[in-house]
């Protein structure tokens, strides 16, 4: 019986993906966290980069370009030490994966609507969960598979073992209850040599599984994708014109307020809400920032419901839009205008920092939005808003978030105000060298306190080894000295 080429590539695929769980198994093992990350993404290149070579799999060679970004996210990784930008540059990592997906290769990727992004980043997240599942039942005909030679001995073993194994456990429950002495030579032999052996397995199997589910989803041809339907909206002006002009009167409501009182001055703000400019501009920035969020979403939607075909609505329809991406940059500012304020007054956090940088991408989007959606190239806006994402990120790893918030912080220290030193404490590595320079050059109870903090985080932290990273490998392991 012939094997067809679905089951041979389910197969290479199969192996490929037992390969990467051993590689993965030994990573974890042998390298320090994050560096184990960086290599693992490096592995599941290498794998397909070998399954194509091999013939086993096609890949078109559009993938190629992605190689760029997906190295410089590789040494993101391993860069800075913060927990929080790790996690980011790991998103980073997957939506160069989604763009590798078989769906946006088959809608060509610099024309693919925000939903086709949203649908490939699905299908990837939901590729890895199902794993090796799709290839084992449904992928790899076992029927077609030759079973003469040394296959059939093979098998028969492998039968033979699996059915064993059970057997063997039942009857060796029951002796080992009889004897005590046989029971503790078995649970020493079990714990001794079986224990390692099973937790060796384990991790194989699954690093296995979740890389046989990416494989499988990234080596799909374009061919196997459903084409997304795309249908022309039916709501008229009325129905989604009407939402906006409410939107809009609200935005520009607050608007209003804002000039009057938060671009107005201290003395306006203290003298009709009695408190003070930092406390007016403390309540409100976490809020902006979420209706800028939940705003981009309702101008997507509208578009997409609004019918196109009357062009007069079509053109009011976007005055309408275009009024209310002008409200929200307006709105924006001020949110960025209470968080300078409020850091002035009560310290830079990481929450207020990536909340800003996120504001950040919210103004390179709506900037991107009006000039593709609002002049009727809405297909472009995917690519645009991925692009702005990536920019951001790119920002941050080059502002050194945490580096960044311990300076902030330590110039508001030097001009008399109080500084949190088991916040700093609790920053990454990438602080580090901030920290010892700003502390050491002064001689305050508060330094102290703060430097003893730091000291007793870091001095088993910095020798354990158990993660490396460039920001933890550059961090000085010498104590922090207390006062100049």
């Amino acid at each position: 019986m012939t094997v067809s080429s679905g089951t041979r590539q389910g197969l290479a695929i199969l192996a490929a993906a037992l390969a990467l769980g051993a590689v993965a198994d030994a990573l974890i093992r042998l390298v320090p966290a994050r560096l184990d990350a960086a290599l693992g993404v490096g592995a599941v290149v290498l794998a397909l980069v070998a399954l194509s070579q091999s013939g086993a799999v096609r890949l078109p060679e559009s993938l190629a370009p992605l190689g760029v970004p997906l190295a410089l996210l590789g040494v993101a990784l391993i860069w800075r030490d913060s927990p929080t930008l790790f996690a980011l540059n790991l998103l980073g990592v997957f939506t160069v994966a989604a763009l590798a997906s078989p769906r946006l290769r088959a809608v060509n990727r610099l024309r693919a609507g925000f939903g086709d992004y949203a649908v490939a980043g699905l299908e990837v997240a939901g590729g890895s969960a199902a794993g090796a599942a799709a290839l084992v039942f449904t992928d790899i005909d076992w029927g077609t598979l030759p079973l003469d030679g040394r296959a059939r001995p093979a098998r028969g073993t492998a039968l033979g073992l699996a059915a064993a194994v059970p057997v063997a456990a039942v009857f060796g429950g029951l002796l080992m209850h009889a004897d005590p002495v046989f029971d503790r030579i078995v649970s020493r032999s079990l714990d001794v040599e079986l224990a390692p052996l099973l937790s060796h397995v384990a991790v194989v199997l699954l690093w296995g599984w979740l890389a046989a589910g990416v494989l499988r989803t990234l080596c799909r041809p374009e061919s196997a994708v459903t084409p997304t339907v795309r249908r022309g909206g039916t709501l008229g002006l009325g129905e989604v014109g009407t939402v906006l002009l409410v939107v809009d009167l609200l935005f520009l409501a607050f608007v209003a307020v804002q000039f009057r009182y938060l671009f107005g001055g201290a003395d306006l703000v203290q003298g009709v809400t009695g408190l003070s400019y930092a406390e007016y501009a403390r309540r409100g920035f976490f809020e902006l920032v979420a209706v800028g969020a939940l705003s981009l979403p309702l101008l997507l939607l509208a578009d997409w419901w609004l019918d196109h075909r009357d062009l007069a609505r079509v053109r009011r329809f976007r005055l309408l839009a275009g009024l209310m991406v002008l409200l929200l940059d307006v709105m924006l500012a001020s949110a960025l205008l209470r968080m300078r304020l409020y850091t002035a007054e009560y310290g830079l956090t990481e929450l207020r920092f990536y909340t800003t940088a996120f504001m950040g991408w919210l103004v390179l989007v709506f900037g991107w939005f009006a000039a593709t959606v609002l002049r009727g190239r809405r297909e472009r806006f995917g690519t645009g808003a991925l692009l702005a994402g990536w920019l951001v990120l790119a920002g941050l790893n080059l502002a050194n978030p945490d580096a960044t918030i311990a300076g902030v912080n330590l110039d508001r220290a030097a001009h008399g105000r109080p500084f949190d030193g088991a916040y700093a404490a609790g920053l990454s590595a990438d602080a580090l060298p901030v920290l010892r320079r700003g502390l050491a050059a002064s001689g305050s109870a508060e330094a102290c306190a703060a430097t003893r903090a730091l000291n007793d985080r870091w001095r088993t932290e910095l020798q354990t080894k158990d993660r490396w990273t460039i920001g933890l490998a550059s961090a000085s392991r010498a104590p922090l000295a207390c006062g100049a």
